[in-house]
């Protein structure tokens, strides 16, 4: 009888073993550029459009947090089964960063649970990383052999001037001579801009990201610039710019600002000394003030949406001038992650790689739950921040290299 009992209870416990749902984990890094549009594709691989919960610290994240975790399941688009459960650990760390954290499979410190304002944290390494240039012009190149780099969509950027009263104001256009002068120089008389003997003894600092910056890293491409950059930080005590000498982020990279988020802020520094402009993703440019990407200047005379009006909001997102090929000041956005062998040797990721490269899939390819059916619903609500990758007739090999049609 006790014989009886017991294997009744075994029995029961191994049964309810068998239907105990599972949770896997997915670690995700890299552009800070393209961090809202990478939030709303996650949101969408879950079942209802909606993750179950999510958390960035302090409450329910946005899609500008640089750093979340979201949970839920994903059966719908058959990437977990039955009540299994996927989370996804965000920490936008920038572009290159995040390779350097892939390839290296560096301990990052990512939020663990998906509870609104739970501040538990905790140290993995990545399962793959957003990035917004090709690895090979960074200073964390991918072997082609040990990792994938699958386009998602083109990722536009932009200069934009500060809010500050003054001759920061006049300026209207940046062209590649005075790009490559700025990269070289960290400055340059208002009078470059405007062709004015009075505005000479007006200097216009050029704001810097981190070398890890994906951002940074399109932006010296794009001007074809070899050489030594200097770095200036806008410091509002005294409201001026000096020299940098401490670093923001980790040694490795340098001086500079760590974030886009981080530049929007110095460009939004409306006193008199804050005379800079500044290179930023089109998402970041967006929201400097009130009226959307109202700070934009042109590049070599072209802005990338069409039909737009400097200082005004436009009515649509219409990225012809990118699509085409008059405006040249974008890159496309990658999606890196370790092809089968090298993920074997990732020992703290719980996912299997048919279960992460299932999910790379879905997040590069099509419809529900990829980044591009995002942006496509995004232009259709006039917010859209990229470009598909069908909708431009353009390509480039290379960062900052020849386009052509």
């Amino acid at each position: 009888m006790k014989k009886s009992i017991l294997f009744a209870l075994l029995g029961g416990i191994l049964g309810a073993t068998s239907v105990m749902a599972a949770n896997y984990d997915m670690y995700i890094t890299g552009s800070t550029a393209f961090r809202a549009n990478a939030f709303t594709a996650c949101q969408k691989l879950y079942d209802g459009g909606t993750p179950a919960s999510a958390n960035n610290g302090t409450g329910a994240p946005a899609s500008s947090d640089s750093r979340w975790t979201m949970t839920g399941t994903c059966a719908n688009l058959g990437l977990t089964s039955g009540s299994d459960t996927l989370t996804i650990h965000a920490l936008w760390t920038g572009s290159v960063q995040g390779l350097s954290g892939l390839a290296n499979k560096d301990q990052l410190v990512f939020l663990a649970s998906a509870t609104a304002g739970n501040t538990t944290l905790k140290t993995n390494s990545c399962s793959a990383a957003f990035s917004d240039v090709f690895s090979s012009p960074t200073l964390a190149p991918l072997s082609s052999a040990s990792f994938n780099e699958k386009k998602c969509c083109l990722q536009p950027f932009v200069f934009v001037k500060s809010m500050a009263s003054g001759g920061v104001q006049s300026i209207t256009n940046i062209n590649w001579q005075q790009l490559q002068y700025l990269l070289g120089n960290g400055s340059a008389p208002l009078s470059y801009f405007t062709g004015k003997a009075s505005d000479a003894t007006t200097n216009i600092y050029l704001v810097h990201r981190t070398l890890d910056s994906g951002t940074r890293v399109t932006t010296v491409q794009e001007a074809q610039f070899i050489g030594t950059i200097p770095i200036n930080y806008y410091d509002p005590a005294s409201d001026s710019f000096i020299p940098a000498t401490t670093n923001r982020g980790p040694a490795t990279f340098g001086p500079g600002y760590v974030g886009g988020g981080d530049v929007k802020t110095v460009m939004q520094a409306s006193t008199i000394g804050n005379q800079s402009i500044a290179y930023l993703s089109i998402g970041d440019a967006k929201g400097i003030t009130g009226v959307n990407w109202s700070q934009m200047l042109a590049f070599n005379g072209q802005y990338p949406i069409a039909t737009y009006v400097p200082g005004t909001a436009p009515s649509t997102n219409d990225y012809s001038p990118i699509c085409y090929g008059k405006y040249s000041f974008w890159a496309y956005e990658m999606l890196d992650f370790p092809k089968s062998g090298q993920w074997g040797t990732y020992s703290d990721q719980n996912l299997t790689f048919t279960q992460l490269n299932n999910i790379m899939s879905k997040l590069t390819g099509t419809g529900t739950g990829s980044v591009d059916e995002e942006v496509r619903l995004s232009e259709a609500a006039g917010t859209a921040t990229a470009v598909r990758l069908t909708e431009s007739v353009v390509t480039r090999s290379a960062v900052g290299g020849p386009i052509a049609p």
